[in-house]
């Protein structure tokens, strides 16, 4: 059997499977487009300012992550964020009151922002929890396709009240993830709640993007390489590759495809007519951040979070006067943290305005913050074409239905990615692991 392996994608989920392959003795080769490793699990440095390249934060349930993390030996090097008892800001309206990043039943039924039916009602969500606690895989989102009939806004609206969607549920959806709660299944919402009681939130003490550099270290990477087009057969797999203007044909054994789902039917040749309508089901949303580094003015910490009944054209406004989880002997400046609404999003992306994010928000931003007009010493712009995966209702039974054909099937080519698992960074490094797995169980 033959072991040569090329990854196209140098993310998470691409860089967890070439590990695996690579452990196992496999001769694994890692094509990337860009011009750095990690894809949203990364930190760059735009116009002397860190930032996230997406995920800012690991979830204490990413179970294939951390045993990940304790094979490369970096465990001493995590960091986990301190609870924050008193909660984070939303503003909703002209009412703005606290909310926990993790489900806490207390917290909740205590909160004066529920009023009592609310409250009342919240009992009738803990045993469809329970249930998903169970049955779900909270890094895996096929594990929850028999909840996937409904959408959150309906699920909530009907088994709590209009009242808690508003409140509670949005704000979350729209800060972290950018969608609004009637665009997603409840099988996403379920078999998130029913893993997130007493969860952690951790990163890096040198950033978020400290996992993907080592695992980049001790891979074959090649940076600045695109796949023009990958094709396979019984016999092996057949690229074309581009680099620096020349184009280039590779052969080898197998092919792990970690690019977006939505990429996939314009590079891959061969796919049967079934993959091919299912990768047409795949999409994303899209989404925007802007950080502004301060100076001249000593920052507050700030943190609110707004949902649809707010004025404000951000889902995300925080105020950063420290942050020390940056790469090793990064200088970080105090910072502003704007992530603009859905909206907002959608209304730029419809007049091609996605190089020039601060011209939309400049006057906002001045807004919420007054102290930082005229002492913004830089910006960086960060637009996401594909920013997460959209979980539609009707997605994930689909994807459950693709992902055991994979399961089930020996083959050349394989896929993975966080439309193969969830969306956050611990599932695009399960899905990574899973393929490499599958691969060996086929192969071997």
């Amino acid at each position: 059997m033959g072991k040569s392996v090329v990854v196209i994608g140098a993310g998470i989920a691409g860089m967890s499977a070439a590990f695996d392959l690579q452990s196992a003795g496999y001769e694994v080769t890692v094509i990337e487009s860009g011009n750095f490793v990690g894809g949203r699990m990364a930190d760059q440095d735009i116009n002397g300012i860190n930032v996230h390249t997406g995920a800012s934060v690991i979830f204490s349930f990413n179970k294939a992550m951390f045993d990940l993390i304790d094979e490369l030996g970096i465990s001493d090097d995590l960091y986990a964020f301190p609870d924050k008892n008193e909660g984070y800001n939303v503003e909703h309206g002209d009412e703005t009151y606290k909310l926990k990043l993790t489900f806490d039943p207390i917290f909740l039924l205590t909160h004066p922002a529920f009023g009592f039916k609310t409250k009342a009602k919240l009992a009738a969500l803990l045993p469809d929890m329970i249930k998903a606690g169970l049955q779900t895989d909270p890094c895996m989102m096929h594990t929850a396709a028999h909840l996937d009939d409904e959408n959150v806004t309906d699920y909530i609206t009907r088994k709590v009240t209009k009242e808690f969607l508003e409140k509670y549920v949005e704000p979350y959806f729209r800060a972290p993830w950018h969608w609004e709660p009637e665009q997603i299944s409840r099988a996403y919402l379920l078999s998130l709640l029913g893993h997130i009681v007493g969860g952690k939130l951790l990163s890096f003490k040198t950033g978020i993007g400290h996992l993907s550099r080592t695992l980049g270290n001790r891979l074959d990477v090649k940076l600045n390489t695109r796949v023009v087009e990958a094709g396979y057969d019984d016999s092996g797999c057949r690229l074309t590759i581009e680099h620096d203007g020349a184009t280039e044909a590779v052969t080898c054994d197998f092919v792990v495809c970690a690019i977006p789902g939505t990429l996939v039917n314009s590079v891959v040749k061969g796919l049967s007519t079934d993959a091919e309508a299912f990768f047409d089901t795949v999409r994303y949303n899209r989404g925007a951040r802007i950080y502004y580094a301060v100076d001249g003015v000593q920052l507050q910490p700030r943190d609110t979070w707004f949902t649809r009944h707010s004025a404000c054209k951000f889902s995300l406004f925080y105020a950063m006067p420290t942050d020390s989880l940056v790469p090793e002997g990064f200088k970080q400046p105090q910072y502003l943290q704007c992530e603009l609404s859905p909206q907002l999003s959608e209304a730029i992306e419809k007049e091609g305005g996605q190089q020039r994010l601060d011209s939309y928000v400049r006057d906002e931003l001045e807004r919420l913050c007054p102290e930082a007009a005229g002492k913004v010493t830089a910006v960086a712009e960060q637009w996401w074409d594909n920013m997460l995966t959209e979980w539609y209702p009707g997605y994930t039974k689909g994807m459950a239905e693709f992902l055991k054909q994979q399961e089930d099937t020996p083959a050349r080519m394989y896929f993975c990615g966080d439309y193969l698992s969830q969306s956050h960074t611990g599932g695009a490094c399960a899905s990574g692991r899973g393929v490499a797995a599958a691969i060996r169980r086929h192969w071997e």
